[in-house]
This record gives structure tokens, C-alpha cells and sequence, in this order.
């Protein structure tokens, strides 16, 4: 692994990176400052592809710290190794998503079987499906719907269209001041030691983004606090594979504006996940 700044600012002789700042922090990771707000991908990318000889991975960031990173003797903690070793283990062992989104298991209220039944984009399936049964889970009726609409190809086309914006770089938040933050590790997932989202805590963080790295190769790119965003290598076919991703992608993305089965329509076509989760 690369430590050294000088050698790092050498290295990025060439790139969109180039003649930008670099310096090291208290975590033990390097950060590069001024990345122009209009070129973030472009300058992720360019750390991306250097990953193989810096030994680091790259996460776009705000350029201010917040409470949570800063230790009682006034700066930021570093995970130590043995603390990443066993974030490492927890990712690969712990299962996010067993206690997120219970709701969606209990009976459907009646009072919401029509802003289930009718997407925010465009397509109304009330007259189309038959209402849920009494009691039935929001998560079949969810489910029921998807399979409905992945049944008829003009419609789940028509769907598509309408949706496809959630699942592309042009959907993502851009803020004002960023910095590039070059992590102590390779594993994108361990990135949830040095970053965060809004009421998840590491390990949960870590576990999802390992799942979703190894199955679909996505890979963070940005961590805003309450969003990241990453871009995806191998989106999943039509199916119950799209259908389980996003309940998954909405379990941390509560603020993502969409229903299940609208979401799981759009993602084998997505080339980027936003996650939005505020309080």
C-alpha cells in the first residue's frame, strides 16, 4: 500500500487528479482536495483505476467533518488493522437486512391498497390486479404487483422508461465542496469503516456492501452521510433476483420515492444506485 502523499501526487501525474493537493489525516487514509464538483466521476474513476498500485480505495467526500469522526483528543479515530480484519469478518458473516422493513411483512392497511396499487410514475394497476386479500402481507402484494407487471413486456416497458432515471449517475446528489478520500485497504466494503450512513451502523454497512459487490459488483464511488452512491458492474436480470435487490436497495434508501416492485422493474437496467436515507 501507497502512505506517502508526495509519492501518491507523483503517481497522479497524468490524470484528471493531477497538481491536486494531497495530503494525509489522522485515520491513516489520503486525502486529494479539490475535486471540481462537475467532474466527480470523471475524478473517481481516475483513483479507481490506480487502485491496483495504491493499495487504497476511493470514496468521494464532503470536505467538512462531523461529530462522529472526531475523537475526545480532537481528531478523527483510525480503524486499526485488527478492527478492519474484523469489520472484514462481520461483512461477510452478518445479514443487514433481517431486521429492516418488517412493516412490509404485516397485513396491508386498507387504507393504503391504492397508493400501493398506483405508481408514482405513471401506471395505475388498481383496475388491472385484483385487491389483496384480507390480511395479506404488503410484501406479497408488493410482489404480486411485480409479477403482474414483468408479465406484460409493453408495460413493464412503459414502466421502465419512467423509472430508469433512479438507476443512472445523472439521478446522484452533487455537493458543493468535495475532497477524495483514499482509504487504508483495497475491499470497497470496509470503506463502511471510514465513512457512514444515517442510523447504519458499520458492520450492517459493511455486510451490504459486500453482498452487493460480490453479486453485482457494485462499487462505492460517494458517502455523503445520508446518500452514497455506487456504480454497478453486473445489474441483475428481470426476476426474483431484481425483485430481492430492491427490497434490499430500499431497506437502507428509505428516502428513495418508489415502490418495490417499481424499483425492481428498473434496476437490470441501472448503471448506479443512490441511496438516500435522511432523518
Amino acid at each position: 500500500m501507497m502512505n506517502s502523499p508526495g509519492d501518491i501526487a507523483t503517481l497522479l501525474d497524468g490524470t484528471p487528479l493531477a497538481g491536486l493537493p494531497v495530503s494525509r489525516d489522522r485515520r491513516g487514509a489520503v486525502m486529494i482536495s479539490g475535486i471540481r464538483p462537475d467532474g466527480l466521476l470523471q475524478a473517481w474513476r481516475a483513483a479507481r483505476e490506480l487502485v491496483p498500485t495504491t493499495g487504497r480505495w476511493p470514496v468521494l467526500v464532503t470536505d467538512d467533518w462531523g461529530p462522529m469522526d472526531i475523537s475526545p483528543g480532537g481528531g478523527p479515530v483510525p480503524p486499526l488493522e485488527s478492527e478492519l480484519l474484523r469489520l472484514d469478518d462481520a461483512a461477510r458473516s452478518t445479514d443487514p437486512w433481517e431486521r429492516r422493513r418488517t412493516w412490509m411483512h404485516e397485513p396491508i392497511r386498507d387504507g393504503l391498497v391504492d397508493f400501493i396499487m398506483t405508481s408514482g410514475h405513471g401506471v395505475d394497476l388498481t383496475s388491472r390486479v385484483p385487491r389483496p386479500a384480507v390480511l395479506e402481507p404488503r410484501l406479497e402484494v408488493e410482489h404480486r404487483l411485480y409479477r403482474y407487471v414483468t408479465s406484460n413486456p409493453e408495460l413493464a416497458a412503459h414502466l421502465l422508461d419512467r423509472t430508469r432515471y433512479a438507476v443512472q449517475t445523472d439521478y446522484w446528489f452533487t455537493p458543493d465542496s468535495v475532497q477524495l478520500q483514499l482509504i487504508p485497504t483495497d475491499a470497497p466494503w470496509l470503506a463502511a469503516g471510514f465513512v457512514s450512513l444515517f442510523e447504519v451502523g458499520a458492520e450492517d454497512l459493511a455486510a451490504a456492501l459486500w453482498q452487493w459487490h460480490s453479486q453485482w459488483g457494485a462499487e462505492l464511488v460517494a458517502s455523503w452521510d445520508t446518500m452514497l452512491q455506487l456504480v454497478v458492474n453486473r445489474p441483475p436480470p428481470p426476476g426474483e433476483q431484481a425483485w430481492t435487490l430492491a427490497g434490499q436497495i430500499l431497506s437502507l434508501a428509505s428516502n428513495l420515492e418508489m415502490h418495490q416492485w417499481e424499483l425492481a422493474v428498473a434496476l437490470p437496467a441501472s448503471e448506479a444506485w443512490f441511496i438516500h436515507r435522511r432523518p
